[in-house]
């Protein structure tokens, strides 16, 4: 399955009279979410199915993804992407999926999470910005269900290496180079 990790796109800011789950996506924001968009079209297969957090950033981010993804996307809001929920239950919850194609819409520091798990990395730091977009392949039969294919963050140019798109000062425990030195 190609899998889409999209962050919401810049909201309003939380105040006394706007809750939380209630903030909304700024001009800027649907512009971003629109550009995006239209640039993960482009980039490979297009999303079946988008699944997303049920707060409204996250909702708006997804219905304009879809309507640039495929005009058979279906959009599902799930309590698996709301903030502080579960990631070994959203993890469950998409290797029993049958779709080829799924989006994910939701926020940090939870999609990040999700990322570094699935790539079988937790012990990095995986922090997409507003409105970007992870693409992995996901295969649950496999030790590390999932393989990088790319990172694009609005106004920057595609990144097809975990590490350019992550990089992180403390060194990967997976790199064969690490704790070495050079002779």
């Amino acid at each position: 399955m190609v899998l889409y990790v999209v962050r919401h796109a810049e909201a309003v800011e939380e105040s006394e009279t706007l809750r939380d789950e209630w903030r909304y996506l700024t001009e800027k924001g649907r512009s971003v979410a629109g550009k995006m968009s239209a640039a993960i079209a482009k980039l490979g297969p297009k999303p079946r199915l988008t699944i997303t957090s049920p707060l409204t950033r996250a909702v708006q981010t997804a219905e304009i993804a879809a309507e640039k993804a495929c005009r058979r996307n279906v959009i599902v809001a799930s309590e698996l992407l709301a903030p502080g929920a579960d990631i070994n239950e959203l993890i469950a919850h998409l290797k029993e999926c049958q779709a080829k194609r799924v989006m994910l819409v939701g926020h940090e520091p939870q999609l990040g999470l999700l990322v570094a798990a699935l790539l079988d990395r937790r012990e990095r730091v995986i922090s997409p910005k507003k409105g970007a977009c992870i693409a992995l392949e996901f295969d649950p039969d496999r030790d590390k269900p999932a393989g990088f294919l790319w990172y694009l963050a609005p106004g920057k140019k595609l990144i097809t290496s975990l590490k350019k798109a992550f990089a992180d000062k403390r060194p990967d425990p997976h790199d064969s180079q690490a704790g070495t030195t050079a002779p």
